[in-house]
């Protein structure tokens, strides 16, 4: 094997090193990404729960407030799972660039449900 095979060969293993990195680095901010999103869901289905508490045990009680909890819940959960799409998607492209040079792909993780 000459001394240029072997650059070459050696540049194309660290190209593909890189890609995985960045790949799995991408993947890593999604992950970060949905669990801020997980965290303001939370807060607003609390937010709904004590609403619905002060209203069930005849307190202060706002219909406006509850309707816009009830929207920032809907928009929170289309937003994550357009995340947790995002995640698949980038899972099975790891996968296949994976199954290309002989490496085997993580296996994955089953998404909770609410």
């Amino acid at each position: 094997m000459t001394k240029s095979t072997l650059f070459d060969r050696l540049n194309q293993e660290l190209t593909e090193f890189g890609k995985k990195a960045q790949a799995a680095l991408d993947e890593g901010k999604l992950q970060i990404e949905l669990l801020r999103y997980r965290r303001k869901q939370d807060g607003a289905a609390r937010d709904l729960g004590l609403l619905i508490h002060r209203r069930e045990r005849g307190g202060e009680f706002d219909q406006r407030r509850m309707d816009a909890l009830l929207l920032r819940l809907d928009d929170l959960d289309k937003e994550i799972g357009r995340l947790e799409a995002l995640i698949v998607e980038a899972r099975h492209q790891r996968a296949g660039s994976g199954a290309a040079t002989g490496s085997h792909p993580e296996p994955s993780v089953p998404t909770p449900t609410p």
